[in-house]
């Protein structure tokens, strides 16, 4: 059974609404709605006519599938899920995995912007915030490298997640999603889900903490 997004023991209960989140008490669902509601919508299916999942895709030999995953926009308090397009491919000079073995590319130009002129970074993220429990799984972030730079503006639906404590100015589009492990060594990815917002808004605090350290002790 899927873990309580609150405190991760096994239940069946589910967000009623969405479908995504579960929860082993009553208690458990209230005291997560205020994370939880920006969240809480069906996943989107605007693109589930054209790509497969990534199920149905490697059941049948497909190259393209997408994916769910959390979009945190820069122009809307809320994130919302949105369809994620990823395509398969071989790295030949792999000397590590078996001959064969197929990683995900991501179309992220759509959410993100175009990549011709800037690079998109990556953090994955495995455990609530920097020192709180495992989450038992990956989440990956993508954002633009240069969103300092090139004029993005600040990223109004993160501030609203962290209650206005992120610190760290954050612009442009930010995008999120499930990895398979060992992201050091592969890339793979799956479907988000809503309990994820919760490891994405405890990351975005403890980040902006550390930033303010760093600035406190002079070597930012």
């Amino acid at each position: 059974m899927p873990p309580c997004t609150v405190c991760r023991k096994a239940t069946s209960q589910k967000c009623a609404r969405c479908g995504t989140a579960f929860y082993c008490t009553a208690e458990h669902q209230k005291s997560d709605w205020k994370t939880h509601k920006y969240a809480c919508v069906a996943p989107a299916r605007s693109l589930a006519t054209a790509f497969k999942t990534r199920a149905e895709a490697e059941h049948d030999g497909d190259t393209k599938f997408a994916i769910d995953a959390i979009l945190l926009p820069c122009d809307d308090d809320a994130p919302r899920f949105v369809k994620l397009v990823c395509e398969t491919y071989t790295d030949s000079d792999d000397d590590i995995l078996p001959a064969g073995f197929k990683h995900h590319r991501e179309d992220l130009d759509p959410y993100l912007g175009p990549h011709h002129n800037t690079f998109y970074k990556s953090i994955p993220i495995s455990s609530m915030g920097y020192t709180g429990p495992a989450l038992g799984h990956t989440i990956t972030l993508r954002w633009r490298d240069t969103f300092l730079e090139d004029g993005s503006v600040i990223n109004r639906s993160i501030i609203k997640l962290t209650n206005g404590k992120a610190y760290h100015p954050w612009g442009g589009n930010l995008i999120a999603y499930r990895s398979d492990e060992p992201t050091s060594l592969v890339s793979r990815c799956s479907d988000a889900r809503a309990e994820d917002l919760r490891a994405l808004a405890a990351y975005f605090v403890d980040y902006g903490k550390r930033v303010k350290e760093l600035e406190r002790e002079g070597r930012i």
